[in-house]
């Protein structure tokens, strides 16, 4: 019985607040000073801003050294097990144990090295990428703040929006200037 009053205490605060902001939108609105929205495109501004372009051709150029080690090792290990199923009958029960083993250790160690890239990358991505991110963020605020922005949200999280509500591309040119 307590859950349920609590329950509904909370729903009557949150219709509340949500009809108190209904109201002060309705009278802005009347009073003329509508409040502006906008939204962000997040992954544009970090492909497009100069400092994301540098920061991906970097992630690039790291991830196809590490794909090309992985190449190779996939490689050797295909050789290894086209070898063992060609000579599979000319081995004894113990030799081709043997090199059963020694397929599995190359196997091991390339899943080993590709959870490792795939660490790594992920590690350098995210450091290259949170400082850029932040700087974003602190320009969104600023275009916020001096255009009188009621809110700025991430373009994925806006159903609709108007044409005009689009900041993407003043926060990569402000971005670019700083």
């Amino acid at each position: 019985m307590k859950k349920a009053i609590s329950v509904m205490a909370v729903v009557l605060l949150v219709l509340a607040v949500t009809t108190v902001q209904i109201a002060k939108a309705q009278a802005s609105a009347a009073a003329g000073t509508a409040s502006k929205v906008g939204y962000v495109d997040l992954n544009r501004c970090l492909n497009e801003v100069n400092e994301g372009k540098q920061a991906r051709s970097k992630l690039e150029a790291d991830g196809k050294a590490k794909r090309q080690k992985l190449e190779i090792l996939q490689n050797e290990l295909k050789k290894m097990k086209e070898n063992l199923e060609k000579q599979r009958l000319t081995y004894s029960a113990e030799a081709l144990k043997e090199k059963e083993m020694q397929f599995q250790q190359k196997f091991m160690e390339l899943q080993r090295m590709s959870v490792d890239f795939e660490k790594s990358f992920s590690e350098k991505e995210a450091s290259l990428i949170k400082p850029i991110s932040e700087k974003i963020q602190k320009i969104i605020q600023d275009i916020g703040q001096k255009d009188g922005y009621a809110i700025i949200v991430p373009r994925e999280m806006a159903l609709y929006a108007p044409p005009g509500t689009d900041l993407t591309s003043q926060v990569i040119t402000k971005y670019n200037k700083k």
